[in-house]
């Protein structure tokens, strides 16, 4: 299998453009870098081709964000949360794999927080009220939305959609940068340039 192609992945035709081995290993020693914090992966089964199955080889532990008995097409569909170990193979997919297509968020939460409740608070805020009254979708784990949105949000909401998470870190604009966004710091985000690594 050729660099840049990893089956089950998508992108533009398939192919999926994985940041380089130190840009890996930088982001991984940041993400990692306060022992004492678990951290999580949200991935959007959305865009990544049969990510139950994917999950179900790398990360059998990892959670639908929706509750219930699905469909095939929306279980398919879904977003899931998964715990993060620095080596693990879902940690590999979730920093390096498919940072640069928008495949998810990773979430640095406060000491002694598990999965259970990090998958409990994501479902809150999984559904939002729109100025007219209705209730929608928010896409919070695609990386764009995410760094569009909560810049948005005033101290209190911010505060209250990041719960128990210390901080988030999405895939910049760039190719070789992520973003950091904490719950107590401003609206906006901490870049961290990657290539600063290479």
């Amino acid at each position: 299998m050729s660099p840049g192609v990893i089956a089950g992945s998508t992108g533009q035709q398939g192919t999926i453009r994985v940041i380089g081995q130190a840009h890996y290993e930088q982001l991984r020693r940041t993400v990692f870098g306060n022992g004492a914090s678990p951290v999580f992966a949200v991935l959007d089964g959305a865009i990544i081709d049969d990510l139950p199955s994917l999950l179900q080889r790398n990360a059998p532990e990892a959670l639908c964000l929706f509750s219930g008995s699905l469909d095939p097409m929306l279980a398919a569909a879904a977003p899931y949360v998964m715990q993060l170990d620095p080596d693990a193979t879902a940690t590999q997919m979730a920093l390096r794999d498919g940072w640069n297509d928008h495949w998810g968020i990773v979430l640095v939460a406060d000491p002694g927080v598990d999965l259970h409740a990090v998958r409990s608070h994501l479902r809150r805020v999984l559904r939002v009220r729109t100025p007219d009254g209705n209730s929608m979708l928010f896409r919070f784990y695609d990386p764009r939305a995410f760094r569009t949105v909560i810049p948005s949000l005033d101290a209190p909401a911010r505060r209250e959609f990041f719960g128990p998470i210390r901080g988030i870190y999405v895939e910049g604009r760039s190719q070789d940068s992520a973003l950091y966004f904490a719950r107590d710091g401003g609206p906006g985000a901490q870049p961290l340039a990657l290539s600063s690594a290479a």
